[in-house]
């Protein structure tokens, strides 16, 4: 899966820490927003809590234990609008990184770097089935495994992300969420990394951060694992909305089969979760297959005296 050939014009060398900020900028400045949100969203549930509560607010203020107790309370209140905030720090960044991953394009382009081929629209169909496959049947074996049960603070995110009406997490969780994810780990880092590293160790950097900054045991093996593949469908696809529409549909996937209680319902008889798990691989692996076929290279110009034409790129 080689992105540039010969004849492809090198990449310009760049200083250490311009380096770094090409390469860890888009996360720091998704860092920046969604802390900048977390604070305004903290002030005004202080606010409309406090407003609500005034009389009591204002006797804490002289008592140390109360104080704690409205605290708490202020807290558990923000808690619940948690996915909701981290959707409006999502629907923020969106546009920063679109900006930036446009002007990546348009760098490759004036340097003469041809990006890969773009599938078809048609061969979609195989990232979908490929992306519910993976999700259904790794959530399946981490249920099986038992390891989630040792995670307390898997536990505890999982409650608080799924607390708000299903509206606000499939907006959120299902689609805001993963498209700032997408544009950030593989339209920008995944990508950077590839213009001057081999795929797998681009593929292999990026998905271990976006596997660390999910925090707990769970959530990091799970997120490792689909970061390889929506590495691996950004570079056959050739095109961001690839892993964009992977992420959302698994995202989604996710939000409604714990609003239905479905793992809790396959987790009930070990039977019916084996033979979905073994379903699910056969699934992935055969549409794995199927997108290991798509030729992402990109159509080089021919060489002076071959036809005279110039492939379209």
């Amino acid at each position: 899966m080689e992105q540039q050939q010969n004849g492809t014009p090198p990449v310009p060398v760049e200083s250490g820490g311009k380096r770094f900020m090409r390469l860890w900028g888009p996360l720091l400045i998704k860092w920046g927003i969604a802390f900048a949100t977390m604070m305004a969203g903290a002030m005004v549930c202080s606010f409309l809590y406090m407003s609500a509560h005034y009389d009591a607010a204002m006797e804490a203020m002289e008592n140390q234990e109360q104080m704690m107790n409205l605290y708490n309370a202020i807290l558990e209140e923000f808690m619940k609008w948690l996915t909701a905030i981290e959707g409006i720090a999502a629907f923020i960044t969106i546009p920063v990184m679109l900006i930036l991953f446009h002007k990546d394009r348009v760098k490759e382009r004036v340097s003469g770097i041809l990006p890969n081929k773009k599938a078809p629209i048609w061969k979609y169909g195989a990232v979908l089935l490929m992306s519910v496959a993976m999700c259904w049947g790794l959530n399946n074996l981490i249920a099986i495994s038992g390891v989630s049960a040792i995670s307390g603070s898997y536990e505890k995110t999982m409650e608080i992300l799924y607390t708000p009406p299903l509206l606000i997490q499939i907006i959120c969780l299902g689609i805001l969420v993963p498209v700032c994810e997408e544009l950030v780990f593989r339209g920008l880092m995944f990508k950077r990394l590839r213009a001057r590293a081999g795929y797998m160790q681009s593929a292999i950097y990026s998905s271990v951060v976006f596997a660390i900054l999910h925090v707990n045991l769970v959530q990091l093996i799970y997120s490792f694992v689909l970061g390889l593949m929506l590495a691996y469908i950004y570079e056959k696809y050739g095109s961001i909305k690839a892993p964009v529409a992977a992420h959302v549909v698994m995202n989604i996937f996710s939000v409604l089969a714990t609003k239905y209680e479905l793992l809790d319902w396959l987790a009930a008889d070990i039977m019916r979760i084996g033979v979905v798990t073994v379903v699910c691989a056969a699934v992935a692996a055969t549409m794995f297959v199927f997108i290991q076929r798509i030729e992402e290279r990109p159509d080089y110009p021919n060489k002076p005296g071959e036809n005279g034409n110039l492939a379209a790129v």
